[in-house]
Protein backbone atom coordinates (compact mmCIF):
# COMPACT_ATOMS: atom_id res chain seq x y z
CA UNK A 1 0.00 0.00 0.00
CA UNK A 2 2.57 2.38 0.91
CA UNK A 3 4.52 1.34 -2.35
CA UNK A 4 1.31 2.65 -4.62
CA UNK A 5 1.31 5.74 -2.07
CA UNK A 6 5.08 6.63 -3.27
CA UNK A 7 4.18 5.92 -6.99
CA UNK A 8 0.98 7.87 -7.37
CA UNK A 9 2.66 10.81 -5.59
CA UNK A 10 5.82 10.83 -7.53
CA UNK A 11 3.67 10.38 -10.81
CA UNK A 12 1.81 13.57 -9.24
CA UNK A 13 4.94 15.19 -8.85
CA UNK A 14 6.08 14.43 -12.91
CA UNK A 15 2.60 15.98 -14.28
CA UNK A 16 3.40 19.15 -12.09
CA UNK A 17 6.74 19.53 -13.16
CA UNK A 18 5.56 18.69 -16.71
CA UNK A 19 2.57 21.45 -16.41
CA UNK A 20 5.32 23.98 -15.27
CA UNK A 21 7.80 23.06 -18.07
CA UNK A 22 4.66 23.34 -21.19
CA UNK A 23 3.66 26.93 -19.29
CA UNK A 24 7.01 28.23 -19.27
CA UNK A 25 7.31 26.62 -23.00
CA UNK A 26 4.09 28.74 -23.83
CA UNK A 27 5.39 32.06 -22.21
CA UNK A 28 8.48 31.94 -23.90
CA UNK A 29 7.11 31.05 -27.32
CA UNK A 30 4.16 34.08 -26.82
CA UNK A 31 7.63 36.35 -25.90
CA UNK A 32 9.50 35.33 -29.01
CA UNK A 33 6.24 35.79 -31.47
CA UNK A 34 5.55 39.12 -29.58
CA UNK A 35 9.03 40.34 -30.18
CA UNK A 36 8.66 39.40 -33.94
CA UNK A 37 5.60 41.28 -34.24
CA UNK A 38 7.33 44.24 -33.00
CA UNK A 39 10.11 43.85 -35.14
CA UNK A 40 8.02 43.56 -38.30
CA UNK A 41 5.87 46.51 -37.78
CA UNK A 42 8.98 48.71 -36.33
CA UNK A 43 9.71 51.37 -39.61
CA UNK A 44 12.55 50.97 -40.52
CA UNK A 45 14.94 54.27 -40.01
CA UNK A 46 14.42 56.96 -42.43
CA UNK A 47 10.60 55.44 -43.55
CA UNK A 48 7.87 58.34 -43.47
CA UNK A 49 4.11 56.97 -43.43
CA UNK A 50 1.97 58.42 -46.42
CA UNK A 51 -1.48 58.21 -46.20
CA UNK A 52 -3.72 57.44 -49.55
CA UNK A 53 -6.98 58.41 -49.58
CA UNK A 54 -9.24 56.72 -52.24
CA UNK A 55 -13.04 56.64 -53.07
CA UNK A 56 -13.97 53.78 -55.37
CA UNK A 57 -10.08 53.04 -56.26
CA UNK A 58 -8.99 56.79 -57.41
CA UNK A 59 -6.83 58.28 -55.38
CA UNK A 60 -8.38 61.71 -54.13
CA UNK A 61 -5.24 62.83 -51.89
CA UNK A 62 -1.66 61.58 -50.68
CA UNK A 63 -0.25 63.06 -47.86
CA UNK A 64 3.01 62.64 -45.92
CA UNK A 65 1.65 62.01 -42.45
CA UNK A 66 5.49 62.92 -40.86
CA UNK A 67 5.14 66.92 -43.16
CA UNK A 68 2.18 67.49 -41.17
CA UNK A 69 3.05 70.33 -39.19
CA UNK A 70 -0.70 72.01 -38.29
CA UNK A 71 -3.73 69.57 -38.49
CA UNK A 72 -6.39 70.11 -40.65
CA UNK A 73 -9.61 68.32 -42.08
CA UNK A 74 -10.68 67.58 -45.64
CA UNK A 75 -14.50 67.09 -46.72
CA UNK A 76 -15.16 64.95 -49.23
CA UNK A 77 -18.40 64.50 -51.04
CA UNK A 78 -19.99 63.47 -53.44
CA UNK A 79 -23.50 61.61 -54.68
CA UNK A 80 -23.19 58.53 -52.27
CA UNK A 81 -22.15 60.88 -49.18
CA UNK A 82 -19.84 63.01 -47.21
CA UNK A 83 -16.60 62.17 -44.87
CA UNK A 84 -14.56 64.42 -43.11
CA UNK A 85 -11.10 63.78 -42.34
CA UNK A 86 -8.70 64.89 -39.73
CA UNK A 87 -5.23 65.09 -40.57
CA UNK A 88 -2.47 65.46 -37.81
CA UNK A 89 1.10 65.03 -37.85
CA UNK A 90 2.21 61.34 -38.08
CA UNK A 91 -2.23 60.08 -37.97
CA UNK A 92 -5.19 60.62 -39.87
CA UNK A 93 -8.62 59.54 -39.18
CA UNK A 94 -12.37 59.88 -40.87
CA UNK A 95 -13.71 62.09 -38.04
CA UNK A 96 -17.33 62.51 -39.38
CA UNK A 97 -19.30 60.52 -41.88
CA UNK A 98 -23.16 60.46 -43.29
CA UNK A 99 -23.14 56.52 -43.81
CA UNK A 100 -25.44 54.69 -41.87
CA UNK A 101 -23.52 52.04 -39.15
CA UNK A 102 -20.01 54.70 -38.88
CA UNK A 103 -17.34 52.10 -39.45
CA UNK A 104 -15.13 54.32 -40.28
CA UNK A 105 -15.37 56.98 -38.08
CA UNK A 106 -15.20 54.22 -35.37
CA UNK A 107 -11.70 53.02 -37.09
CA UNK A 108 -10.12 56.02 -34.93
CA UNK A 109 -6.88 56.88 -35.69
CA UNK A 110 -3.94 54.73 -37.93
CA UNK A 111 -0.43 55.70 -38.26
CA UNK A 112 0.88 52.51 -39.61
CA UNK A 113 0.52 49.75 -42.36
CA UNK A 114 -1.77 46.65 -41.85
CA UNK A 115 -4.66 48.81 -40.27
CA UNK A 116 -7.07 50.28 -43.05
CA UNK A 117 -10.12 52.93 -43.03
CA UNK A 118 -12.79 52.15 -44.80
CA UNK A 119 -16.04 53.69 -45.67
CA UNK A 120 -18.17 50.83 -47.61
CA UNK A 121 -21.47 52.87 -48.04
CA UNK A 122 -19.26 55.78 -49.61
CA UNK A 123 -16.48 53.96 -51.23
CA UNK A 124 -13.98 55.40 -49.54
CA UNK A 125 -10.60 53.81 -47.75
CA UNK A 126 -8.08 55.34 -46.13
CA UNK A 127 -4.48 53.15 -46.27
CA UNK A 128 -1.14 53.91 -44.60
CA UNK A 129 2.27 52.94 -45.81
CA UNK A 130 5.41 53.37 -45.11
CA UNK A 131 8.11 55.36 -48.01
CA UNK A 132 11.69 55.64 -47.89
CA UNK A 133 14.27 54.08 -45.56
CA UNK A 134 14.18 50.88 -47.30
CA UNK A 135 12.37 47.65 -47.52
CA UNK A 136 11.26 46.60 -44.39
CA UNK A 137 11.75 42.69 -44.76
CA UNK A 138 7.96 41.46 -44.88
CA UNK A 139 6.31 41.31 -47.78
CA UNK A 140 2.61 42.01 -48.38
CA UNK A 141 1.72 38.28 -47.84
CA UNK A 142 2.92 38.77 -44.97
CA UNK A 143 1.18 42.04 -43.67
Amino acid sequence: MAAAASETAARRDRGRRVEILFAVAVAATALVLFAVAQAAGAAPSGAHAVATIARNGTVLETIDLSAVDEPYTLRFEDESGANVVAVEPGRIRVVEADCPDKVCVNAGWIDAPGRPIACVPHGLTIVVEREGGGADGIDALAR
